[in-house]
C-alpha cells in the first residue's frame, strides 16, 4: 500500500481535476492536500468526477473487468491477429511479478472515493451532499468488491480466509489483509449508506444517462454482492426492486443497446467513453474498419450455445465466420463502436437481465422457489428468442440452463471466470485448445483461480501475506 499512496499523494490535483494555480504557496509545491483543494461542495462533486474517471481505466473497466474474465475462462480464446496480449492470462501462467493491474486501479479508486468522503463532513448535511457522498461511498464499495473477486481466497460469506486490505482513511501505512468476511461487512456497509444517501438527493443523479451509481444501480450492486455471498434472500430481494422498477429489452430494443443508439431502461449503470481519447472499449475485439477479427475472439463452445436463427444475441454478439480458412469461427461484434468511430463504446456494468439471472439462481437455492426460478429464465429467454417456447425444468437441470443463459447473456461483461469460480466449476476448453493456447485444463479448487497479489505490493508492506502457489 505504500507503493499505491505515494503515487497518488502527489496526484491528487489531476484527482479532483481543480486549477492549482492559487493554491502553490505551501510547503510541498508539489504536494496539494484534500484540505486545501476541497473548499466547497461543489469541489467535493469535482473530486467525485475524478473518481470515476478511475473506472476508465484498462486494469478496470475498459479491459480488466469487462472481457478479460471470459478469456481467462472458456468463453473467448487468443485470436489470430493478437500479437500478445493477455496471453500469459489466458494460459494461467501469471505470477506476482506480471499483475494486472487491478490491484493499482481499485485501490486509486478507493482513494478517490475516500477523498470525497473523509472531506464531506465539514459541509452541512442535505440532499446536494447526499448526492455527491452517497455515490463516493457506491464507489468505494465498488472497489473492495472488485478487489475481492480477483485476489480473495474465498467468497463464503463468513470465511476467516484473507480477502484484500479494507481501507477507509487516507495513510501511508502497512495494513494486512483483512478477512474475507471482514471485506464483504464494509462492502455491505458502504452500499447501505450509499443507499440511504442516495434516496434523498438534489435531483436526477442520472438525467444525463446511467453513468452515475443512483440509488437503483446501488441496489442492483447489493443483488450481485449478496449472489456471491450465497445470501440468496437478499439477492432475490435486491434484484427484485430492480426489476419492479426497470423492465427487459424486447427482441427489437435489445441490438439498440450495444450501437449505443437508445439510452435503454435495461442499462442501470455504465462507465462512459465519451471519446477515443478515453479509450476505446472494443476495439481489441473486432476492426470494424478493416472487417477483421483482432486479438481474441468467441470460442466454439460459447458459440453453439446460441440459437443463431432465433437469438437476438448472436446476431448482435456474434459475426459468423465462413469466408476465410481461419478456425476462428465466430468473431466479437458485441462492441463494435459508435457514431462510426470504431471500438468506442461505454462498459455496461450492470443490467437488468443480469437481476432477473441473480434471482432466478437465488430462487433454485431457496427451497420451494424452483417455479419463480423458472419463470425468470423464461421471461429473460422470451426477450432474446423469437417464437420462443418456454421449457418446464427444475432442480440440477434448472440450475443448469441458468448457468448457461448467464454464460450467453453477459459474454464480455466482466463475469464467467468469477461465475466458474464461485460454483465450484473446473475450467475444460476441449476443442477451443489449440494454437497458442497451451494450458486446456484447470480444476476446481486450483490456487490459480485466486490471483497473485503483486509482488510489488508484497516488498513494500511486510504484513501483506501472498495467496498460495505463489
Amino acid at each position: 500500500m505504500i507503493k499505491i499512496y505515494r503515487y497518488l499523494l502527489t496526484s491528487i490535483c489531476l484527482v479532483i481535476m481543480l486549477s492549482c494555480d492559487d493554491k502553490l504557496e505551501i510547503a510541498q509545491p508539489d504536494v496539494l492536500s484534500a484540505e486545501v483543494a476541497i473548499q466547497s461542495v461543489e469541489d467535493l462533486e469535482l473530486a467525485l468526477v475524478g473518481a470515476y474517471a478511475t473506472l476508465r481505466s484498462g486494469s478496470l473497466y475498459r479491459e480488466a473487468m469487462v472481457y478479460l474474465p471470459d478469456i481467462l475462462a472458456d468463453n473467448m480464446r487468443i485470436g489470430p491477429t493478437n500479437g500478445g496480449r493477455f496471453r500469459t492470462q489466458t494460459n494461467w501462467l501469471y505470477t506476482a511479478g506480471n499483475d494486472i493491474g487491478v490491484w493499482a486501479a481499485a485501490y486509486t479508486l478507493i482513494f478517490r472515493a475516500n477523498t470525497v468522503i473523509n472531506n464531506a463532513e465539514q459541509f452541512e448535511d442535505g440532499p446536494y451532499k447526499n448526492r455527491i457522498v452517497g455515490q463516493a461511498y457506491a464507489l468505494r464499495a465498488f472497489g473492495h468488491f472488485d478487489l475481492l473477486r480477483y485476489y480473495g481466497q474465498e467468497y463464503n460469506r463468513n470465511s476467516t480466509r484473507l480477502g484484500v486490505p479494507v481501507v477507509k482513511f487516507f495513510e501511508i501505512g502497512t495494513p494486512p489483509r483483512a478477512t474475507v468476511a471482514e471485506v464483504y461487512d464494509q462492502v455491505f456497509e458502504d452500499l447501505g449508506t450509499a443507499r440511504t444517501m442516495l434516496g434523498d438527493v438534489d435531483k436526477d443523479i442520472q438525467e444525463t444517462g446511467p453513468y452515475f451509481m443512483d440509488q437503483r444501480a446501488v441496489t442492483a450492486l447489493l443483488a450481485r454482492v449478496s449472489l456471491y455471498a450465497e445470501e440468496w434472500e437478499d439477492a432475490a430481494d435486491y434484484a427484485s426492486q430492480v426489476i419492479s422498477t426497470n423492465s427487459l429489452a424486447g427482441i427489437g430494443e435489445y441490438p439498440g443497446i450495444w450501437r449505443e443508439d437508445d439510452l435503454n431502461d435495461e442499462i442501470l449503470f455504465g462507465v462512459l467513453f465519451a471519446t477515443r481519447d478515453e479509450g476505446t472499449l472494443g476495439s481489441r475485439l473486432y476492426d470494424a474498419v478493416l472487417d477483421i477479427p483482432q486479438q481474441f475472439t468467441y470460442t466454439a463452445s460459447l458459440g453453439d450455445l446460441y440459437d443463431k436463427t432465433n437469438d437476438i444475441r448472436f446476431s448482435t454478439f456474434v459475426l459468423e465466420n465462413t469466408t476465410t480458412s481461419s478456425d476462428d469461427v465466430y468473431l466479437t461484434i458485441k462492441y463494435l463502436g459508435r457514431g462510426g468511430e470504431n471500438g468506442l463504446n461505454n462498459a455496461k456494468v450492470l443490467r437488468v437481465s443480469e437481476m432477473y439471472l441473480i434471482r432466478a439462481e437465488a430462487y433454485t437455492n431457496i427451497p420451494g422457489r424452483d417455479t419463480d426460478a423458472l419463470a425468470d429464465l423464461n421471461a429473460l429467454r422470451d426477450s432474446r428468442i423469437s417464437a420462443y417456447v418456454p421449457e418446464n425444468l427444475s432442480g440440477d437441470a434448472l440450475k443448469e440452463a441458468i448457468r448457461v443463459e448467464r454464460r450467453k447473456e453477459l459474454v464480455a461483461e466482466g463475469h464467467r471466470w468469477f461465475d466458474l469460480r464461485r460454483t465450484n466449476e473446473s475450467i475444460a476448453r476441449g476443442t477451443d485448445c489449440r494454437g497458442i493456447t497451451l494450458n486446456c485444463t484447470l480444476p476446481t479448487g486450483d490456487s490459480r483461480f485466486i490471483y497473485p497479489i503483486p509482488q510489488d505490493e508484497i516488498l513494500a508492506n511486510p504484513n501483506m501475506k501472498q495467496n498460495d502457489g505463489y
